[in-house]
C-alpha cells in the first residue's frame, strides 16, 4: 500500500534560473534534486571526541557459538518430509522431547532428548548448570552440560 501523495502528480519544477532552462514537460521528481552545499565546520570539540572513541574498548560480542547462532537462523532447513517433534515439561527444570523424522530421501529417525536447567542465578536469564542430551534411534548419544563454576569461570563440556 501507498500514500496518497505517492499516487498525485508530481509537483511543478521550479523555474530555472542561469543560462540552462529546462525542457518543457520534463520535470525533476521531489527528492531527486541537488542538496545546498553549505560549508561544515566541525564543533570545536569533535577532534577530543575523536580520540575518546579510539580509547574506549569495544564491548564484547559474547560467546563464540552465540555469534554463528543468530547467522544460521537466517537460512531455512532444508529437507525432504515430515517432521514431529513433541516437548514436555515434566517440572520447572526438566523437559524432554521426541522428534520423528520420516523422509522419503534418506533415513526415517527417532531421537528422544531431554534438557536440566539448574537452580544457581548467574544473571537475569542465566541458570547454571545446563545438560542436554539427546540420542537417537541407532543408540548415539550427544550431549552437554554448560556450568558456571564461578562468576569469571564457565566449563562446557561436551559428550559424544
Amino acid at each position: 500500500m501507498g500514500s496518497v501523495l505517492a499516487a498525485s502528480s508530481p509537483n511543478p519544477a521550479p523555474p530555472a534560473s542561469g543560462g540552462a532552462a529546462a525542457a518543457p514537460g520534463l520535470t525533476v521528481p521531489p527528492g531527486f534534486g541537488m542538496p545546498p552545499v553549505s560549508p561544515v565546520i566541525p564543533p570545536a570539540g569533535a577532534a577530543s571526541g575523536q580520540e575518546q572513541e579510539a580509547e574506549t574498548p569495544l564491548p564484547n560480542p559474547g560467546a563464540f557459538d552465540e555469534c554463528h547462532r543468530k547467522c544460521k537462523e537466517v537460512f531455512p532447513m532444508q529437507m525432504e518430509g515430515v517432521r514431529l517433534v513433541v516437548n514436555k515439561g515434566l517440572s520447572n527444570h526438566f523437559q524432554v522431547n521426541h522428534t520423528v523424522l520420516l523422509s522419503t530421501m534418506g533415513d526415517s529417525t527417532y531421537r528422544f532428548g531431554a534438557t536440566y536447567v539448574g537452580t544457581k542465578q548467574m544473571g537475569p536469564a542465566e541458570f547454571f548448570p545446563v545438560m542436554v542430551g539427546d540420542m537417537d534411534n541407532s543408540g548415539s548419544l550427544n550431549a552437554q552440560v554448560i556450568h558456571q563454576i564461578s562468576s569469571r569461570i564457565r566449563s562446557k563440556l561436551a559428550f559424544q
